[in-house]
């Protein structure tokens, strides 16, 4: 460890690999406020450590401007002081809304590896202009945003650049039992927005495989916190405009950690109304679309739960990660009601089908004692009437609400650097129409140097009058150097698993067989850097019949002026499709190629903007072409609209119609998207959002599914009406939040969604936009309010 004095107002500390980090404890007299000025006299004595490295693009090169970092604690929590040189004119301040990752601007973001082993920990974020970021961390670098915890940063502009605090307070975070000496791991990035460059330290870029394993150590003496709580009190008030109701809700949310390895927290009579809502995805295909969570109860402590990479719904690089496998996905609960079975003549509307589920309550708790981790989580909803109609008349559906539980063991290990562990997940669904219990068992493997990395689960469904069914995968990860990795996994599933009742699962009934190679180069010379991927799957079902295959390229290539290009070429093989005829039997689809070509512009700018066109086949051999684009217009820190649109032209859609009757259709679809995020300042937001896909289908030629797996056969257009219709699915949403202090706000949210399919007559374009606006299936205007009282 080395020191050398940059003028009067900087020590700076040079490290020497190894060296640890041992942090000041400020007296009872030295006070911090945290409003991003570094101004008390405090940090002007403390060392300074400028370590960073350029790590996006990877090539480790020496950085233009300083970044001085100090660091301080007291009993209460841990402050970082941050300050940052850079020519004031290439400043780039965005406001958004918390955890919005995505945006290219001046940031500067802290992980703590809090358990000291490198088993879990926790990132923070502060943006120029104040916008926070947050989120948990898992071995070995498996970000999420997943939480918000109750801490506080800020920033502000100096004549050299700008600075940032952060005070991170030591109840905010869960840590293991120790001593008077605790060690927590240290990881920083900078965003350097002008240059589109990430400055890090440790230099532990995106293309290495060890991270929270090789984090920078801190010391510290003496942080036993006293004991943490927090209760949330909520007020909401909402109006259906629709049924012409106004209805309140009042209820709490607590939290309790009475140890810095244990905490509990639950939620009484919550609400959890649409203060953010969902794309618009028309999906008619047989398998379900997957919709993360949003609800913080939920998505606090989650990691805990997290039984391996597969439940990741963010999938890194430019190839596509496809649908997760988890056990657990949480917005099953309190969600839609049961499908009910109606009488002759009896229907449902989908305002009806689709209309979330109140729950009574729920609680939580994880901790951690030695080496093992556990978590447990209740929630029971409430019951439910579903308003369908008999013969014109209202005919109500009361449905009792369904009980969930789960159950979550995990032991960690460190033997000789090899990271192990290996865990039990248990899932229980309870209500009258049947029980649906789930298990599963996983281990983890992760070798010394990183190079390897394994990951199995197996898990097994019991549901109430349904076989027992088993399905399990293994994933086999080889660094063979830096930013080029090599993978595979295997999976086996049968014809009875089925997780969904409180999981997600894609399909079952498969033999799977995948692998993907990735390739990342920095430092070319005539771009900046370039990312391939080539990734392929083999799929039969049980029955032995070839399910699906293919093989998928995918390269992005990043110019020097930072735009970007990316270009995909897939192939998928001639295969049997036994999902589609919803049961009706299994049919042979043609081989399907496809091409797609996109552009992005450099997005450090005022103005940015994309497109791209693509060319793919159907399952019959017709033919399906996109184009579609989009621009993001920033004159101000405070004011952002972006707007995107895409058209596609389908030929020989294949859908399924009823029974053993499939037939394809001559399509257009247009999907128009546009957000407006305006800030009065960086903690109120006044947000306006609207996205809306409409389709006209027209019918085309007529099939059957054959009696034995094969082609399909033709036949003349059955009796009855046409099958040519119309989708119009709308949401629309303006939202103004009010952070009043960490974890409390006030939201008021106006929500109009829609859901039609109709058939299709001369009806144009702009005759299924008006008739979606006209006749929604939510529309509601909610004011909710809450605030958080606590040590």
């Amino acid at each position: 460890m080395f020191f050398c004095s940059l003028g009067a107002q900087a020590l700076v500390v040079d490290l020497a690999d190894g060296d640890t980090i041992t942090v000041h404890r400020l007296a009872d007299t030295e006070k911090i406020k945290v409003d991003g000025r570094l101004d008390e006299d405090v940090w002007g004595n403390l060392p300074a450590y400028d370590e960073f490295v350029v790590i996006e693009p990877d090539t480790f090169a020496r950085v233009p401007h300083r970044t001085l970092v100090r660091f301080a604690y007291g009993k209460a929590g841990l402050y970082v002081g941050i300050e940052m040189e850079q020519p004031k004119e290439t400043l780039i301040k965005r406001l958004s809304g918390r955890d919005a990752r995505q945006i290219n601007r001046d940031s500067i973001n802290l992980t703590l590896d809090t358990s000291g082993e490198g088993r879990y920990g926790y990132w923070f974020g502060v943006a120029l202009g104040d916008s926070l970021m947050d989120g948990t961390v898992l071995p070995e670098r498996h970000f999420t945003s997943d939480w918000d915890g109750a801490w506080r940063g800020a920033s502000a502009e100096t004549d050299h650049g700008w600075s940032a605090e952060m005070f991170i307070p030591w109840g905010t975070v869960s840590m293991p039992a120790s001593g008077d000496t605790r060690r927590i791991g240290l990881y920083m990035s900078r965003k350097v927005a002008y240059i589109d460059e990430r400055w890090g330290w440790p230099a532990l870029p995106d293309t290495v495989p060890r991270f929270m394993s090789v984090l920078q150590p801190l010391e510290f003496a003496g942080v036993n916190p006293r004991q943490q709580y927090s209760i949330f009190p909520f007020v909401a008030l909402g109006r259906d405009r629709i049924d012409q109701q106004t209805k309140h809700r009042v209820g709490a949310d607590f939290f309790w950690r009475p140890s810095t390895n244990f905490q509990m927290s639950g939620t009484i009579n919550p609400d959890f109304g649409n203060v953010e809502s969902d794309d618009v995805v028309i999906n008619l295909s047989a398998t379900e679309t997957f919709f993360p969570e949003k609800r913080l109860f939920f998505l606090e402590g989650q990691e805990v739960f997290v039984a391996s990479p597969r439940a990741d719904t963010r999938g890194g690089g430019v190839g596509n990660a496809g649908s997760p496998t988890t056990m657990v996905n949480t917005r099953r609960i309190g969600g839609k009601p049961r499908a009910v079975t109606l009488p002759a003549g009896g229907s449902l509307s989908k305002r009806e089908e689709f209309k979330p589920v109140d729950l009574k309550g729920a609680v939580k708790a994880t901790g951690q004692v030695g080496r093992f981790r556990y978590g447990v989580l209740a929630a029971a909803e409430d019951d439910v009437v579903i308003e369908a109609t008999l013969a014109g008349s209202p005919y109500p559906i009361a449905q009792d609400g369904s009980d969930y539980g789960i159950a979550r063991l995990l032991y960690e290990d460190s033997v000789d650097g090899d990271y192990r562990a290996f865990g039990v997940l248990s899932t229980a669904v309870l209500n009258q129409a049947g029980d649906a219990l789930a298990q599963g068992v996983d281990a983890h493997y992760l070798s010394r140097d990183g190079k390897w990395k394994l990951d199995t689960q197996l898990f097994t469904s019991d549901i109430e009058g349904s076989e027992r069914g088993y399905g399990g995968f293994l994933d086999a990860q080889y660094t063979i150097a830096k930013g080029v990795y090599q993978r595979v996994g295997l999976e086996y599933l049968d014809k009875h698993v089925d997780i969904n009742d409180l999981g997600y699962l894609a399909r079952n009934d498969s033999l799977r067989l995948r692998a993907a190679h990735i390739r990342t180069t920095s430092g070319l010379g005539w771009a900046r850097d370039n990312q391939f991927d080539v990734r392929g799957f083999l799929q039969q079902n049980n029955d032995g019949y070839f399910t699906g295959g293919g093989i998928f390229f995918s390269d992005r290539l990043t110019l020097n002026n930072l735009s970007s290009v990316t270009m995909r070429i897939n192939y998928n093989l001639r295969a049997y499709d036994d999902l589609n005829s919803e049961g009706n039997g299994t049919y042979r689809v043609k081989a399907m190629p496809s091409v797609s070509l996109k552009y992005s512009s450099d997005s450090t700018g005022t103005f940015s903007f994309g497109g791209g066109v693509s060319f793919s086949t159907e399952d019959l051999g017709g033919e399906h072409y996109s184009i579609g684009g989009g621009f993001t217009w920033n004159p101000s820190d405070q004011f952002t609209l972006h707007a995107d649109i895409n058209y596609r032209n389908r030929h020989g859609w294949l859908l399924h119609d009823e029974d053993r009757n499939m037939t394809t259709f001559n399509a257009e679809q247009w999907g128009p998207k546009l957000s407006i995020d305006y800030f009065l300042t960086a903690r109120q937001q006044l947000r306006t959002s609207f996205q809306w896909v409409g389709i006209q289908a027209h019918e085309k030629e007529f099939f059957l599914v054959p009696l034995t797996p094969g082609d399909l056969i033709a036949t003349a257009k059955p009796p009855g009406p046409s099958d040519s219709f119309g989708i119009s699915q709308m949401v629309m949403q303006v939202r103004y939040r009010w952070e009043l202090a960490p974890l409390s706000d006030l939201f008021v949210v106006y929500t109009r969604g829609a859901d039609r399919a109709i058939g299709l007559r001369d009806n144009s374009f702009g005759d299924l936009l008006e008739d979606g606006w006209n006749n929604p299936i939510g529309d509601v205007f909610v004011v909710k309010l809450r605030y958080r009282f606590g040590s």
